[in-house]
């Protein structure tokens, strides 16, 4: 008999772009999951999602009942989706209902077109994220050297000056035609569960300027809050699931156009254990 870990090995995430039909991939999707998780169940899976149950679940793969966009949402945590999975998945049941309603819209796709998703190489210094967003201050794009003030605690200005070389270089910024530096993707976005020493050290500076924040900003203009929680795997599984959903809806928040700012900000998310298991 194969081991678990060899059946594992054997089995591939499905992949929600390759896929024309929603029922199909949600059929699969529970399959790999009833395969890839123990204890996994539909039954115990939707308990505390309000608008779905086994009984709407098992008629929607018999396809008697359709994915209505008010439900998406329970599916896609039902079905362990990522943000970017989440909402090509919202994406796609709005543009079925659309079309059976006669409404033209745009084909889904795994990002909205004021996110990106990017690879780790802007990552080679973790101060790039900071430069490039930066020039979303209109200030900022007709004055690139005032960043120098702004970052000078954790950067010198040839750090800055190299960064803002490379955003060029890798396309991240451009110039129009008045001579100012902007971007076209507010937010980048990168998976922050995959393994990356890149990664890794962006999330310290990102710690490192929090941490300074409370001594150079006071209370007014900063939010400082800890939360210390005993938990279970289960617990630990639930609370993942209520930051990705808080996380994305922040995304969703980042990416919307609306007035031009004048201070850029940063929000982090820093769920850690403290110590190891005690059985």
């Amino acid at each position: 008999m194969e081991s678990r870990q060899a059946v594992l090995q054997t089995l591939t995430r499905p992949n929600i772009s390759r896929y024309k039909d929603p029922v199909a991939f949600v059929k699969d999707m529970l399959q790999y999951r009833k395969k890839t998780e123990r204890g996994f169940s539909i039954h115990l899976a939707v308990k505390g999602l309000r608008k779905i149950s086994p009984t709407l679940v098992s008629l929607m793969l018999q396809k008697k009942r359709n994915i209505t966009l008010d439900r998406a949402d329970d599916f896609a945590r039902l079905l362990g989706l990522t943000a970017p999975e989440k909402f090509y998945f919202r994406n796609w049941i709005e543009k079925l209902e659309n079309r059976s309603q006669g409404i033209q819209s745009e084909a889904p796709s795994l990002a909205p077109k004021n996110r990106k998703d990017v690879t780790t190489n802007i990552l080679n210094d973790w101060i790039n994220v900071y430069v490039k967003d930066f020039f979303q201050i209109p200030a900022i794009q007709k004055n690139p050297d005032l960043i120098d003030l702004q970052l000078l605690h954790v950067a010198t200005p040839a750090r800055i000056k190299k960064a803002i070389q490379f955003l060029i270089r890798e396309g991240h910024l451009r110039k129009t035609l008045d001579g100012s530096y902007v971007i076209d993707v507010d937010l980048a976005v990168a998976d922050p569960k995959v393994p990356s020493s890149k990664i890794r050290k962006f999330h310290k500076g990102a710690l490192t300027l929090a941490k300074l924040a409370i001594d150079l900003y006071p209370p007014s203009e900063r939010i400082a809050n800890s939360l210390i929680i005993p938990m279970n795997d289960k617990k630990y599984g639930e609370l993942q699931a209520l930051i990705q959903e808080f996380a994305e809806k922040l995304q969703d928040f980042a990416a919307t156009k609306s007035e031009a700012g004048n201070r850029l900000y940063q929000i982090l998310f820093n769920l850690s254990p403290v110590g190891g298991k005690i059985e």
